[in-house]
Parts: structure tokens; C-alpha cells; sequence
């Protein structure tokens, strides 16, 4: 039997995309371990997988926002790569752990350099997962991130960046990625790897069934209640019925409105004909997985890459949200909703999600490559 480490960050982004592969190698006999903070435990264990914790100085929850959920504005893409450099430095904690579990490999994110720095240093077979569009010294939009830096920080995004991997697995179609014909090496696109998560939450289906919806949601760490407040002005007392998820309830909630701190994201989608949203990988896959165009607000991240992909596509329009006003969000709508092109290229772009493999061709790959492989942690 198998035993496969995963070492992701610890964020919603990063480690659901992987947890229905890790579902289906249990399935098939491996034993999967993930490395990653106290908050996943759950959704972990409830892929069949185990966990072994580790702290919170691993993860980015403190450096990305404050109390409010807003991220603090003097948050620079120095400070993040100052944090993974920190991660690097904590991994030798993690070292004589990580060696005693006689693994015969491991899944890793590129992001994760706490985790690479292991890999390295106990030379185990692994493999890169990324979270969403692969980004590699190859590709020509990684010169325009290199530029964004000097010094030892640019040293850090090359290192995080260049392809030096037998292996790559990436949760979106082929189409999705930009300049993909860039890529070296074996870079494989699995599409996305839905997860069924209907049963977690409580929500009155209902009431959006047969009627027309749009989804609001800017994912489970950022939260703007500014720009909450200007959904409502753009959409109150229309023909919409309008979910919004939301961690406080506003005082002039309207009655077209389903405000909740959580929904069931992929139930909802099923019944929706418009998502706003933050632009992040997961929330767009599961989007177009259900044929669903997008309005994308980005924010933080790689989601105004995301953002900009989708409006490349025509899958949906990319807002500014330093500049958006209840009136542009209200055009913005009727217009996506009622073009026809979006229309035709979200149908296209959600048949190549669907043919894509998913979680099922990510375990076939996975499971070739390291039956190839053999441990030689030192």
C-alpha cells in the first residue's frame, strides 16, 4: 500500500481542489496524509484522509486580513513572499515528522515552500498541484510578476516559478490556461475536481428554484460589507432573487434577498443564471462546471488573473471594485445575462470542464507516476 503526503497551504483555495483525488486514492488503497492547520480537519478527514496539524505560522490567515476581513492595505506582494520565506525558514520543525512517516511520496503546491523545501531535503518523489492557472518561468506572463520585484524576493518567485517537475497536475481544462502552448515538460490539465458539499449547510433551495437568481459571494476570506451594501442598492426589489453570502446581516435587507454567512455554493449555482464573484479558482470552475456566466470583482491573489481570463473568454465581465457603483453592477448584470456570445461560450467552456478527467483521471496520473517511483527519503 501506498503512502502519499500533501503539503498545500492552508487555504480554502489550495486545499479543496485536491480533497476529491485524495477521496479516490483512498478509495483505490493509498493511505493519504495531509500536513496542514486545525480549520481542514474536517473536510480532511471526511475524504478519508488523515491530518497531522500543524500551526497557524504556516498559514497566511494573519497576513491577509484584519478583524473585518478586509485585507489591510499595507499588505504588498513583498510582505506575502517575505511570508513564504518565513515558512522556509519554520520547515526544519517539521523535518524529523515528516521523515518518520516512511512515506513513498508526495502531492505538493507549488505555493507551498515550506513543503518544497522538504521535499528537497528528503529527496522524495513528488508532485506539483497547482490551485489553478499554472504560472512558470515559461510563460510569458511571468515576466511581467518577476518584474514586480528585486533581489531576494525575485529570487524567490523564480524558484517558486521555474518547472523542474516530472510531473504537474492543474484543476482547470486546457482552455482555461493562458499561453499554454508555453508549457514544458508534463503539465497535465484535469479540470476541475468538484467535491459534493450540499449536505455541510442547511439553505431553503426552494425559494430559487423557477426563478431568476443571481449568486453574490466574495469567498470565505475576504469581506468588503461596503460593497455588500451596493449589491443591495443594485438589486433590491427587482425580478431577482438574490443569495448573498455575507458574515452579518444588513439592516436594510430587501425581500428578494437570501443573505446567509454560508451557503451551499454548488446547490445554489445549479439553480443561478448569474455569479458575482471575487474571481477565485475554485468559485469560477464551479461556476462554469454549471454553465453559469460570472460578473468577477477581484480582489486579492491570483483572481485578477482569474478575473481577466473570464473576461478573455467571454465567459463574463471583470468589474474594478475601487471604481463600481450600484448602477454599473445593474448594467453589468443585464448585460452578461443577456448576451449571447457569453451564453455560447460558457456552454463550450463547461463541456470542456466536463471532459476534462477531474478528480478520477488527477488519481490515474497520480497513481502511474509513483507506482514508478520508489521512496528514498534520506
Amino acid at each position: 500500500m501506498k503512502k502519499l503526503l500533501v503539503f498545500m497551504l492552508p487555504a480554502h483555495g489550495h486545499i479543496n481542489p485536491t480533497l476529491s483525488v485524495a477521496n479516490e486514492l483512498v478509495r483505490r488503497g493509498y493511505d493519504i496524509i495531509y500536513y496542514t492547520t486545525e480549520e481542514f480537519s474536517t473536510r480532511v478527514r471526511g475524504a478519508g484522509a488523515e491530518i497531522r496539524v500543524i500551526g497557524e505560522e504556516f498559514g497566511f490567515r494573519s497576513l491577509l486580513k484584519d478583524g473585518e476581513g478586509i485585507p489591510p492595505e499595507h499588505v504588498t506582494p513583498e510582505d506575502f513572499f517575505h511570508h513564504l520565506n518565513v515558512h522556509i525558514q519554520e520547515s526544519s520543525r517539521l523535518l524529523d515528522q515528516v521523515r518518520a512517516e516512511g512515506a513513498d511520496g508526495v502531492i505538493c503546491d507549488p505555493m507551498c515552500m515550506w513543503g518544497r523545501t522538504i521535499i528537497e531535503q528528503l529527496h522524495f518523489p513528488h508532485v506539483m498541484f497547482y490551485s489553478g492557472i499554472v504560472i512558470t518561468t515559461d510563460l510569458p506572463a511571468f515576466q511581467n510578476i518577476s518584474s514586480m520585484f528585486d533581489g531576494e524576493v525575485s529570487e524567490l518567485v523564480s524558484n517558486m516559478f521555474r518547472m523542474k517537475d516530472e510531473l504537474i497536475l492543474a484543476p482547470i481544462p486546457r482552455e482555461f490556461q493562458p499561453d499554454a502552448e508555453y508549457l514544458k515538460g508534463s503539465c497535465e490539465f484535469i479540470g476541475p475536481t468538484i467535491i459534493d458539499r450540499t449536505n455541510e449547510i442547511d439553505f431553503p433551495v426552494d425559494q430559487i428554484k423557477d426563478h431568476p437568481t443571481i449568486y453574490i459571494s466574495l469567498g470565505s476570506i475576504l469581506q468588503d460589507p461596503g460593497f455588500y451594501d451596493m449589491c443591495i442598492d443594485a438589486f433590491a426589489d427587482s425580478d431577482w432573487k438574490v443569495v448573498m453570502v455575507a458574515k452579518t446581516m444588513p439592516a436594510n435587507k430587501p425581500s428578494n434577498f437570501l443573505i446567509y454567512p454560508f451557503v451551499p455554493q454548488l446547490e445554489v449555482l445549479k439553480h443561478a443564471d448569474l455569479f458575482v464573484s471575487h474571481g477565485g479558482m475554485n468559485s469560477v470552475m464551479e461556476s462554469l462546471w454549471y454553465g453559469v456566466p460570472l460578473i468577477t470583482v477581484p480582489l486579492t491573489s491570483d483572481q485578477p488573473m482569474v478575473a481577466a481570463r473570464v473576461e478573455e473568454l467571454n465567459l463574463g465581465l471583470r468589474m474594478d471594485i475601487s471604481t463600481l457603483n450600484a448602477d454599473q453592477l445593474k448594467e453589468a448584470a443585464q448585460s452578461v445575462t443577456g448576451d449571447v456570445t457569453i451564453r455560447e461560450r460558457v456552454r463550450v467552456m463547461q463541456a470542456a470542464l466536463h471532459q476534462a478527467g477531474g478528480s478520477i483521471r488527477g488519481a490515474d496520473l497520480l497513481q502511474e507516476y509513483f507506482s514508478k517511483k520508489e521512496s528514498v527519503v534520506q
